[in-house]
């Protein structure tokens, strides 16, 4: 009996490691608060924005229609995954996520540029952007 509980501790542990194990890792370089814009006349809308992004996965992001940030939109929740230069962004209650490759430019500039939006998303085309560090 004792046999057989020691066993059975050990598989558990081994299947509950195995799980963390398979958790993704977020890009540390992206943790924390960034501010970005999208050009006045590029091809999609004015916006800019504020966003959040937390060590656990979860993101926010507050939009706002002026760049002196006044007006604000929206703000929108979900979760995030980067690794390998793509950024995969899904907001709670939208149906599939924005994706984005990225570039490290320094510690607190980070280049993006869109590749797959979600169908009802603002912004259909193909664009880049390049945000922030917001620090302090």
């Amino acid at each position: 009996m004792k046999r057989s509980l020691s066993f059975g501790i050990v598989a558990l542990t081994a299947v509950l490691g195995g799980c963390a194990a398979n958790k993704p890792v977020n890009d540390p370089a992206l943790v924390g608060s960034w501010k970005g814009l999208r050009e006045a006349n590029g091809k999609c809308q004015f916006l800019s924005w504020n966003t959040s992004f937390q060590q656990d996965g979860k993101f926010t992001v507050t939009f706002y229609r002026d760049a002196q940030q006044s007006q604000r939109i929206q703000v929108e929740h979900g979760t995030w995954t980067a690794a390998n230069g793509k950024n995969a962004m899904k907001t709670a209650g939208v149906s599939s996520p924005d994706v984005y490759s990225y570039k490290l430019l320094d510690a607190d500039t980070v280049h993006y540029t869109s590749v797959e939006s979600d169908p009802a998303g603002d912004c259909q085309e193909d664009y880049s952007f390049t945000e922030h560090r917001i620090r302090g």
